[in-house]
């Protein structure tokens, strides 16, 4: 703190600024402070600070007083009374996508006369489901759709299944007749 190592001490310091230190001892360290211009500025720093501290202790504490002290505060804080613009806009952008999709496509779909259609069409005539072996290639697969005449109409489901398309019954039976001899590609056929 001081220059001088000797007096005053950091307990006489305290002491004086606390207003506990005998008289005289108080005198001496204002002598000092008069010639010394650390000492002042350490007395000042010390005087401000016990200041600082007293005003500290002065406010409410935590607790009911606290929370009084906070809901005051709430209840200067304006809040805006209304949504803003851009807020309106979006909610009601969501509300008319949300009727669009829950009121309007149903009744298009209703009325179309045939519920969910495949990106292909309707399929047209009979069907038949067959599982191809695991090690088939797409060649392989394309041979034996064309020799039996058959179209996909859908697939592969989750079990690996497809969907074959015929024009009517007899080329399907005809087809899974043909399809049911070549080993190696298909591994199962059953007709719907």
């Amino acid at each position: 703190m001081a220059q001088n190592t000797d007096f005053p001490g950091d307990d006489d310091l305290l002491d004086h600024i606390a207003g506990r230190a005998a008289p005289e001892v108080s005198a001496r360290i204002e002598a000092a402070a008069e010639h010394d211009p650390h000492l002042a500025a350490d007395i000042a720093l010390m005087r401000g600070a016990k200041a600082a501290l007293a005003d500290a202790t002065t406010e409410s504490p935590p607790g009911a007083l606290g929370w009084a002290r906070l809901e005051r505060s709430i209840d200067r804080t304006s809040f805006p009374a209304r949504w803003p613009a851009w807020q309106v806009a979006a909610a009601s952008a969501v509300a008319a996508v949300l009727l669009w999709q829950f009121a309007v496509v149903p009744a298009f779909v209703a009325g179309s006369g045939g519920g969910y259609v495949t990106a292909t069409g309707t399929v047209k005539g009979v069907s038949a489901t067959v599982a191809f072996a695991p090690g088939a290639t797409e060649a392989q697969v394309r041979a034996v759709l064309l020799a039996a005449g058959a179209t996909m109409t859908g697939g592969p489901s989750a079990l690996g299944l497809w969907t074959l398309g015929f024009a009517d019954e007899a080329a399907r039976d005809a087809a899974l007749v043909r399809m049911r001899s070549a080993t190696g590609v298909v591994e199962s056929i059953q007709g719907n």
